[in-house]
């Protein structure tokens, strides 16, 4: 069978969607126009990616089925098959943005000299073979690249403080331009990414075992990588200032610079770069392995037949995608979350959710008149026996 589905565990699960959270978030510089209320701005649209989670959530258990089973079952499928083709591109184009992300850290700090082609074409054929072994191989590869990156940030934030570098007046005065360029920040911006992202995980949700049983530890998940990407903005910006926060492309690598202790732990940049290759490899895998998935809905083939095709399709759009780091950030903080991310992370969705509501009341109403006739047809026979 063309959908053979592959089980993980909720802890798997847990670990797959901090990681996937965290990814290119604490990397990139987040909240921008919120400046030293940008933390804020992540606590609060933590809690508004909470809500859009359960909405999804509920959507897969209303029909029990992954997202694209929903597509067609509330759009038919003629419009339902055009939808799933839509996002399988949309998640082919953010596999390559999440790339070229990478790329620019990778070739900022380690590979100067590199050509970026290279980089790409290489970080995607590890991805699209891994994939090739399965969605089970891949989630237990997480589990043993997540201490790592946990570790590492713990590092970070210790050498950070013996060094005397936080400064928490930094983040001083807070709400002092009124809460308007807190709520700017949160729409599009921080509601989209990264917490919008998590409409990947509707796709998913059929391989999880007993996730129609565990809501709670999901959202726990959510709320851990909300705590994670707060606490690196708030370090960011009492080390750098609203000022230097603002002012870099990649808050946390300058941030790393910033550490120097007794001469000796200094110059922490590959380890940035090893903190963003994991959340990287995460992200991408997650977002190719929908993609596929949405090629296996379409063609009724197994997802692993488009994996090396697709991985190089994504590398070679993560090179031509901008001409420069610039273009490529302005695309991604102004243009991508108002007029792609919004629509198909919060409009189709809703309106998925809103037809199947629709839908089980219809069938709950036809229950409740079927049970009311059989009611009404026993009491006329328990009449005519009496009789």
């Amino acid at each position: 069978m063309y959908n053979t589905i592959e089980k993980i565990s909720i802890y798997e699960f847990m670990l797959l969607i901090i990681l996937y959270e965290v990814g290119t978030a604490i990397v990139v510089i987040i909240g921008a126009e919120a400046k030293q209320d940008a933390w804020l701005a992540v606590i609060i649209a933590t809690a508004l990616g909470l809500i859009l989670f359960y909405i999804y959530y509920r959507s897969y258990l209303m029909k029990n089925g992954s997202f694209y089973e929903l597509l067609l079952h509330c759009l038919g499928k003629k419009i339902g098959t055009v939808t799933i083709a839509a996002y399988t591109v949309y998640f082919i184009y953010l596999t390559s943005r999440v790339l070229r992300d990478f790329n620019e850290v990778l070739l900022t700090v380690v590979l100067p000299n590199t050509p970026i082609e290279f980089s790409s074409i290489l970080f995607m054929g590890v991805v699209s073979y891994v994939l090739y072994l399965g969605f089970e191989v891949f989630s237990r590869t997480t589990v043993i690249f997540a201490p790592y990156l946990f570790l590492f940030l713990f590092a970070f934030a210790i050498f950070l403080i013996i060094n005397s570098s936080v400064d928490l007046s930094n983040l001083q005065p807070v709400l002092s331009e009124g809460f308007k360029p807190v709520l700017k920040s949160i729409f599009p911006s921080l509601l989209t990414f990264p917490f919008g992202e998590l409409i990947v995980f509707t796709i998913i949700f059929p391989q999880v075992v007993d996730a129609d049983k565990s809501f709670k530890p999901m959202a726990l998940a959510i709320l851990t990588a909300g705590i994670l990407i707060t606490c690196t903005v708030i370090i960011n910006i009492s080390v750098l200032r609203e000022s230097g926060y603002l002012r870099t492309n990649f808050p946390l690598l300058t941030t790393a610079r910033e550490i120097s202790i007794a001469d000796f732990i200094e110059r922490l940049d590959p380890f940035v770069v090893f903190i963003v290759m994991l959340g990287v490899f995460v992200k991408v895998s997650v977002y190719l392995y929908c993609a596929l998935k949405g090629m296996e809905a379409i063609y009724k083939k197994p997802y692993r037949y488009f994996s090396f095709p697709i991985a190089m399709i994504a590398a070679t759009s993560s090179v031509v995608i901008a001409f420069s780091l610039n273009e490529h950030l302005k695309e991604g903080l102004e243009i991508v979350p108002l007029y792609l991310h919004v629509p198909m992370q919060i409009l189709i969705p809703m309106l998925i959710f809103v037809i199947l509501l629709m839908k089980s009341r219809k069938k709950g109403d036809a229950e409740n008149d079927k049970n009311h006739k059989n009611v009404q047809k026993n009491r006329g026979q328990g009449k005519e026996t009496s009789t």
